[in-house]
């Protein structure tokens, strides 16, 4: 699961980048953290989005999991990024 996790996060990162897409630099999180989480939550969390972020925060796949709500809001700013991946 580990090693899915890492190469869906690199796809994920490589995407981004090859469409040029620029981030904030004061966030917490990257986009592909975000998108990587949420998709981590649809494949083995039945879509829970809070044991999601508990199980990647608890294994230091990202160190600075943001909070339940403030992770839903990036989730939702990021959606139609998410479509156009």
């Amino acid at each position: 699961m580990l090693n899915e996790i890492v190469t869906i996060y690199s796809v994920i990162d490589d995407l981004l980048k090859a469409i040029g897409h620029d981030q904030d630099i004061r966030c917490e999180m990257s986009d592909a953290e975000i998108i990587t989480t949420a998709i981590i939550a649809a494949m083995y969390f039945s879509g829970n989005h809070s044991k999601a972020c508990s199980y990647m925060k608890d294994h230091n796949l990202i160190p600075r999991m943001l909070e339940k709500s403030r992770f839903n809001r990036r989730l939702h700013h990021v959606s139609m990024l998410i479509n156009d991946l």
